[in-house]
């Protein structure tokens, strides 16, 4: 048991002998973290459009306008001068400036009588999508001031005739049997409607929590870095070997497991560090609960020592150094394109989620979810411990057998 601790603090001090291997490890989850925590939307408020208006009519049916207008959650009306308007869009200090002319009310009461009103609106050119929004939103009030006055022109004439003071009994009730009747007229598009819904009530399902940009990336990230820790760690036997110590060590009396287990323990207590710090970053930038540390720390150090068994032994089956960096890329990069480090499960074609979730490290980041967000439910988390650890298992008697066997011998 002693040689053992012995070989992981000679591999963990060589390790830490090349200082930049470690930052990059154990910087790149915090750099993509830190990165994250700056674009991720979450707590940021909708953009809003600024538009300053002039009513020039100031009466009930411009107000009821302007309300119509304020309703719209995209839109924050400013009643200003028409001087004062025209100097803040020519700043660029507001989306649009909408002008409501003198005469609106009467425009839009006596329509027949071939009065008219045109609200000016000018934009901001230096803004693309507001504006937009903007005219899009006015265009619908007005398309709904036109068929009303199609439909409710009669009232709206009587209302109009009647504005020099109250109106009669008899005019109130001639406005409701005219109003009546229109929509009599059309109750078969109003009633019922021209399309019917029906609602179908399913048995309630439990969904899954809602999770931000950076809640979706950290299990994918830490995998990430525990990938390139694996297969860094998993070269280091050819290092050992050019040197020549790999051959002085197993001229010892002490076995190639143990030196392989030495190895793999130094591997795992270089992980353990690197998944300690992302999940802390993890829980400060990402508000990941504090009680859930201790289970995804261990998964992570489980799964992060099954990855280092399983790379090793692509490492022993190259032909050189050279070689084993090579295959180890070949073998990295697609690992974390399917395996939910470059883009999250919930990103991906369904297809290409559903084989990722079965690759060792996608294993890893769908348990890792769940440990960190969800409920743990044992079946799922026993099925990927068992997928993970019984390759590994396999490749870490395989390696020890090809490392005094055939490959010290290179």
């Amino acid at each position: 048991m002693r040689y053992l601790f012995v070989a992981a603090a000679k591999d963990i001090r060589r390790r830490l002998a090349d200082p930049a291997a470690f930052v990059f490890w154990i910087g790149l989850p915090l750099l993509l973290g830190g990165l994250l925590s700056f674009i991720n939307g979450d707590d940021a408020a909708p953009p809003r459009a600024t538009v300053l208006v002039v009513d020039a009519d100031d009466t009930f049916s411009s107000g009821l306008l302007l309300t119509a207008l304020e309703r719209a959650p995209t839109l924050e009306l400013q009643t200003v001068s028409l001087d004062e308007g025209r100097r803040r869009i020519d700043d660029g200090d507001a989306t649009a400036l909408l002008v409501v002319p003198q005469g609106f009310e009467q425009a839009v009461f006596d329509a027949s009588a071939g009065l008219a009103a045109e609200l000016k609106l000018v934009t901001n050119p230096a803004q693309q999508i507001l504006p937009n929004i903007v005219e899009e939103t006015l265009e619908i009030v007005v398309e709904g001031v036109f068929y009303a006055q199609q439909i409710f022109g009669g009232a709206l004439r009587r209302i109009a005739a009647s504005r020099s003071g109250p109106p009669s009994d008899v005019d109130v009730a001639a406005m409701a049997v005219e109003i009546n009747r229109e929509v009599t007229s059309l109750q078969d598009v109003l009633f019922p409607p021209a399309i019917a819904l029906t609602v179908a009530r399913a048995a309630p399902e439990r969904t899954a929590p809602s999770l931000s940009l950076g809640q979706l990336f950290l299990p994918g990230m830490l995998f990430m870095s525990l990938l390139f820790i694996a297969g860094g760690m998993a070269g280091d036997i050819w290092e050992e070997q050019q040197m020549g110590t790999l051959k002085r060590a197993l001229a010892t009396p002490q076995s190639a497991l143990r030196l392989l287990a030495g190895k793999l323990l130094a591997g795992i207590v270089m992980m353990t560090a690197i998944a300690f710090v992302a999940l802390a970053a993890g829980a400060l930038l990402f508000d990941v609960a504090w009680w859930r540390f201790p289970a995804a720390l261990a998964w992570c150090v489980f799964t992060g020592g099954a990855l280092l068994a399983l790379m090793t032994p692509l490492n022993m089956l190259a032909s050189s150094q050279r070689a084993a960096d090579m295959l180890s890329s070949a073998i990295i990069f697609p690992l974390m394109m399917l395996g939910g480090s470059f883009f999250p499960f919930e990103y991906m074609p369904a297809w290409m989620a559903a084989a990722g979730r079965w690759t060792p490290n996608g294993l890893g980041v769908a348990r890792l979810k769940d440990l960190l967000y969800g409920d743990v439910a044992f079946a799922p988390l026993a099925i990927a411990a068992l997928g993970i650890g019984v390759p590994a298992a396999a490749a870490f008697l395989f390696s020890a057998r090809k490392l005094r066997r055939r490959f010290a011998m290179l």
